[in-house]
């Protein structure tokens, strides 16, 4: 069965089901689902969770070995399968048909994934979870739904924005929910209930225009390599979360990506028109589209997928030393010993 976001609270209060599949690449609402499930699920008595992260070495035996192992205490289980590449294979594939033919009722499964594609609807392990559970996919927000979702958020805090003040905000988060909650959070905090004004969001932006991550793609974009690390050491000084950057700097490389493989038949001005893009980028994207050719583009979008699993745990490493690698390919300067994180000092 499958419902929208909107749907699942009351899904949830009418009947509690045994496997909830959430699937969508918008990490803010993807959670948002998430956190509703597991709350349902503890008020419904299934107070242990077990999470399991999917990879290529993953053994999907163990699905079924802690669907059928009995509780130290007795107690309902949550099973939290996560699947970053949503694609379970073969083994994978037998595993989850084989749970959703027993299903047991002290067991809950929670399937949370990417984004799922034609092929996947059609698979014979996601029919299974259609058959006997629920699926919400998530969807992006749009530049045209944006200022209503904002608006319902605010109306959630008790505050109501000025239409040119709407339009502000809107302009400065598109594409990315993450920052949209942040700036809706803060605003609260400085200004309380009550009505916000073009004055109040026009501060908000003053006081993160210092390190921001729009910038921080514009400036990579027009290969100022010095400018985007020194952004970037700002972004992780001021606590900002990785997971957001490595958002606004997919979403404008998937474009890039689609610009890039356009202008193998039209030329740069042309594209720059059919994909309209805003006056007052266009510089940094002609700068970008004339360093890289699409294949680079296409590596780099892979660079921040790896990125993210990174980010989950699913990988080793630093990503705020990756991320400044990273833009600094994008920039077009890959190597600046100068701007490489710095060595811890030791004595002898």
């Amino acid at each position: 069965m499958n419902i929208s976001l909107q749907q699942l609270s009351g899904n949830l209060n009418q009947h509690l089901m045994n496997v909830y599949y959430v699937a969508g690449d918008e990490p803010l609402q993807k959670e948002e689902a998430v956190k509703l499930i597991r709350q349902a699920a503890v008020n419904s008595g299934f107070t242990e969770r077990v999470v399991l992260d999917v990879d290529k070495k993953f053994d999907w035996g163990l699905l079924l070995a802690e669907s059928q192992s009995m509780s130290l205490f007795g107690d309902k289980r949550l099973i939290e399968l996560r699947m970053p590449q949503t694609k379970p294979g073969d083994k994978g594939s037998k595993a989850i048909v084989s749970f959703m033919a027993e299903c047991p009722d002290d067991v809950m499964l929670l399937i949370v994934s990417g984004k799922l594609d034609k092929p996947q609807l059609k698979s014979k392990w996601f029919k299974a979870i259609d058959a006997k559970g629920v699926c919400i996919q998530i969807w992006p927000i749009d530049k045209a739904q944006l200022p209503r979702w904002v608006t319902q958020r605010m109306a959630a805090l008790k505050m109501q924005a000025s239409p040119d003040a709407l339009e502000l905000l809107c302009d400065r988060v598109e594409g990315n929910l993450l920052a949209a909650e942040q700036a809706l959070e803060k605003l609260f905090l400085l200004n309380g209930e009550g009505e916000v004004d073009m004055e109040a969001v026009r501060d908000l932006v003053a006081d993160s225009a210092r390190y921001n991550v729009f910038q921080l793609v514009d400036s990579s974009l027009n290969g100022e390599a010095s400018q985007s690390v020194k952004i970037l050491d700002g972004l992780q000084g001021e606590g900002v979360d990785p997971v957001i950057i490595v958002w606004a700097l997919a979403r404008e490389i998937r474009s890039l990506v689609s610009m890039s493989l356009a202008m193998n038949e039209q030329s740069l001005e042309q594209v720059i028109k059919v994909f309209h893009v805003w006056q007052k980028r266009q510089n940094c994207i002609k700068s970008a589209l004339s360093r890289h050719k699409a294949r680079q583009w296409q590596l780099f979008l892979w660079q921040l997928s790896e990125l993210d699993k990174l980010n989950k745990g699913l990988k080793t490493g630093n990503i705020w030393h990756e991320l400044i690698q990273l833009v600094l390919k994008i920039a077009g300067n890959p190597l600046m010993p100068a701007q490489r994180p710095k060595q811890a000092a030791y004595s002898y």
